[in-house]
């Protein structure tokens, strides 16, 4: 086709391949008649009327027979433009309350449950080459729907990571200072941007069982092997820890029970425990385990707790 515009454009054409680019302007001007600007829809009217105007055997001018091909190539040229233009994204936000997780179904059929306290940013229907979604706070898992040809991308703080198709869990809360994707099925690959200097392009594999950590602060991450089944409890309402910061379990607490835990030594934050409770156990219940089995104290005013080894 780009052969016979050049050819037509300067006059070369037989008369049948001339019907033949006009027949095919006049097929694409009708399809996309209706997002077509004013002026142009104007000069793409007048060009219409002269194609359709009955064959006189007249040898059009070289200067005219030039600037009326311009204006049929600018036409196809405007077609061509909009029929290439990326579709707009609309976005929605879901936020799971305090006390209890949300369940998504994506697009595409991808799962996604939401723990309390989380909000995601997301497009009402995937489009273009790639799937992406937007962890803007807290802690999702997602069971990806396998599409190769477009692969799914969590965007989380300063990181992106990558899925063809797996079950994974990521916890990015604006009150920690730390990322964390941790995989359960499947392969992802976690790529640090820009915004953090330090690591910005470095890229981390995950199989399963592999969670990665990043230190926002000291700009660090590492690797390490958990079981994560442990992770993903909190979906149906369970308190599953494996060898789990203190800070990331009192701040899962503070959005199941509603409370306010704080840490009489901020070293305590850093305190690793192993523990599970069921879903309808009671706050006063958890707190006494986590103390006797961690040689733990804490202290209960009003609906602020205190923390102390």
């Amino acid at each position: 086709m780009k052969d016979l515009l050049k050819r037509y454009v300067a006059g070369q054409c037989t008369p049948e391949e001339q019907l033949l680019v006009e027949e095919w302007y006049r097929q694409q001007l009708s399809a996309r008649r209706d997002i077509a600007p004013p002026e142009q829809a104007g000069l793409q009217e007048q060009l219409l009327q002269r194609i359709q105007q009955p064959r006189k055997i007249i040898r059009m001018r070289p200067l005219l027979r030039v600037a009326a091909a311009l204006v049929l190539l600018l036409g196809i040229g405007y077609l061509l433009v909009q029929q290439l233009r990326p579709a707009k994204i609309q976005w929605q936000e879901a936020y799971a309350a305090h006390g209890n997780p949300l369940r998504l179904q994506l697009s595409d059929g991808s799962i996604v449950w939401l723990n309390a306290g989380t909000r995601l940013r997301y497009p009402a229907a995937f489009k273009g080459n790639e799937r992406e979604v937007q962890l803007l706070t807290g802690e999702m898992n997602i069971d990806v729907k396998q599409d190769p040809d477009h692969p799914f991308f969590v965007k989380s703080g300063g990181i992106r990571t990558r899925v063809l198709g797996t079950v994974f869990n990521v916890r990015a809360y604006e009150r920690l200072a730390l990322l964390q994707v941790t995989v359960q099925q499947g392969k992802v690959s976690v790529r640090c941007d820009d915004s953090l200097r330090q690591l910005a392009g470095q890229e981390m594999i995950l199989l399963p069982d592999e969670q990665m950590t990043l230190h926002t602060k000291d700009q660090v991450w590492e690797k390490q092997h958990i079981d994560a089944k442990s992770i993903n409890g909190w979906t149906s309402g369970r308190l599953l820890f494996d060898n789990e910061r203190l800070d990331i379990i009192a701040m899962q607490l503070e959005y199941k029970y509603q409370v306010k835990i704080s840490f009489a030594n901020a070293s305590l934050a850093a305190y690793r425990i192993t523990a599970g409770f069921q879903a309808a156990d009671p706050l006063n219940e958890v707190l006494e385990a986590l103390s006797m089995a961690n040689n733990l104290h804490y202290q209960v005013n009003g609906n602020t707790i205190m923390l102390n080894k």
